[in-house]
């Protein structure tokens, strides 16, 4: 029997956050309302989703409005839009986080979102209990973390500090060994929220073949960024949001130019 491909298909999600509800001051709840919706009208750039009262007297935003795609196995895809295009509600949508207010989300294949490489460090816990904790978050087993304890150490190049709390890191360390850490695990969907780097410039360039693989073991990749050479560079894809709908999916260069010219219209 064939394995089941990976894949991620949206069919007209859309995402409400509510602001204030029925029983909030009317005068309040009117001014918040008017001034968003004045925002919206005048396609601010860095306003996000539309503006709305619904039947109930509740202020919402649409941060994701009918989004529809299909990713399959070997889409690397750039998610690129202004601050409150609603990249962040995207990936977080497909990473089950959020639940959708109305359509549906399908993901079929292991899905790991990566949006923090310290998420889960304790200041008082050693570098190998960090190990441990993390790789717990990331979905790994305990044999595997195990497996991976070693070089995920001696690649850090933390020394003795691996069993020392993490309050006696540098950031730079801290980051380090999340790095290690999260570049350790294989994930057939891979979700980030921009791109792994690190402060020491030394360590990201002998870190770079690790990245590489990193990124390749996965079989879909969804990545917000801002970053025009990011994409090029990791991604065969591109999507734009604006205003929390997909307003172009395509070529990553094609996405760009298209972003670059709608930012240069609002100035």
């Amino acid at each position: 029997m064939a394995a089941t491909e990976n894949r991620v298909l949206l069919e007209s999600v859309t995402v409400d956050f509510p602001i204030y509800d029925a029983a909030a001051r009317s005068l309040k709840r009117r001014l918040v309302l008017d001034k968003m919706s004045g925002l919206m009208a005048a396609k601010a750039p860095n306003v996000g989703g539309s503006v709305r009262e619904n039947r109930q007297g509740v202020i919402i935003v649409r941060a994701l409005d009918s989004v529809s795609f299909e990713l399959v196995e070997g889409d690397r895809v750039a998610l690129i839009g202004h601050n409150g295009a609603g990249k962040t509600t995207l990936l977080r949508v497909v990473a089950g986080i959020f639940e959708p207010t109305i359509g549906n989300v399908r993901s079929d294949g292991r899905v790991m979102p990566l949006f923090n490489l310290t998420e889960g460090m304790s200041p008082d816990e050693t570098g190998i209990e960090m190990i441990q904790v993390r790789g717990t978050l990331l979905g790994l087993s305990g044999q595997e973390i195990a497996d991976r304890i070693n070089d995920i150490a001696e690649f850090c190049e933390l020394g003795e500090y691996i069993s020392m709390p993490v309050r006696t890191y540098s950031t730079g360390m801290l980051i380090r060994l999340g790095f290690a850490i999260t570049t350790s695990v294989t994930s057939e969907i891979l979700i980030m929220d921009e791109f792994i780097s690190t402060a020491d410039a030394a360590f990201m360039e002998r870190a770079e073949a690790r990245l590489k693989g990193f990124v390749e073991r996965a079989n879909i990749m969804l990545l917000a960024t801002h970053s025009a050479s990011i994409a090029r560079q990791w991604c065969n894809k591109g999507m734009l949001l604006e205003h929390g709908r997909v307003v172009e999916f395509g070529s990553v260069d094609a996405v760009l130019e298209t972003y670059d010219r709608i930012s240069k219209r609002h100035g």
